[in-house]
């Protein structure tokens, strides 16, 4: 079965998320107090997650050790693309819920990029494609998308080293299999169903810069086991 990427990272932040949020954000008990108090309003969540320390302490606080996938991709994904001006929220939400889903292993032992994702071969999609139906081809779309988006964004050495090493498409050539299966589903008429038509455009047009940014926060930052 497809899985399909399901916006609004903040929506799936556990109660640890939230604590870490006070923490990071309120010296006093007064201050977290009023923080609490905001929460309720989407606006000032979003202006609260946007907070550079939140940044800051997700790379030195022992406690994001317990965030969820989705906090720390959205923080980590959020901080990275408004470093090279992509400033829609719409953009690092759908890349933050897609690393969130597919970009972590789920065990120890799946540590590698081959046994999270279900294909690495472009061609294999082209192939779905060419059998199914139009229904089917927009989740293929995006699952082949989504897929690449997570190599290209979080693995990339992982795909220099295969290309190096048995001659494998490149980095480059990854990325533009992104944007193309994303501009494929942005103009499926159920992508206006369901009011991704715009996202999924704006992803596409924002990832080659997306993703070299997302590149060196991995290189400087970031640990995947890859």
């Amino acid at each position: 079965m497809m899985r399909f990427p399901r916006p609004g990272c903040w929506y799936r932040f556990t109660s640890a998320d939230w604590q870490f949020i006070r923490d990071a954000l309120a010296l006093t008990q007064r201050e977290k107090e009023s923080l609490v108090s905001l929460l309720d309003d989407p606006d000032a969540v979003r202006m609260i997650l946007d907070h550079p320390k939140l940044f800051e302490a997700l790379l030195v606080s022992r406690q994001a050790a317990f965030l969820s996938p989705e906090l720390f991709f959205f923080i980590t994904v959020r901080h990275t693309l408004k470093r090279v001006g992509v400033d829609d929220l719409a953009i690092a939400d759908y890349i933050a819920v897609v690393c969130a889903d597919f970009g972590l292993p789920a065990t120890a032992a799946q540590n590698l990029p081959e046994r999270k994702l279900e294909s690495l071969y472009s061609i294999d999609y082209i192939t779905a494609l060419e059998n199914a139906g139009s229904h089917e081809r927009f989740f293929i779309h995006v699952q082949c998308a989504n897929q690449f988006l997570v190599l290209t964004s979080l693995y990339p050495d992982f795909l220099r080293r295969r290309a190096q090493r048995r001659g494998a498409p490149d980095l480059e050539f990854y990325e533009q299999v992104v944007v193309s299966h994303l501009e494929a589903a942005g103009k499926h008429a159920l992508a206006e169903e369901f009011a991704l038509d715009d996202t999924l455009s704006h992803v596409a047009q924002a990832y080659p810069p997306a993703r070299r940014a997302m590149n060196h926060t991995v290189r400087e930052y970031l640990s995947l086991g890859a």
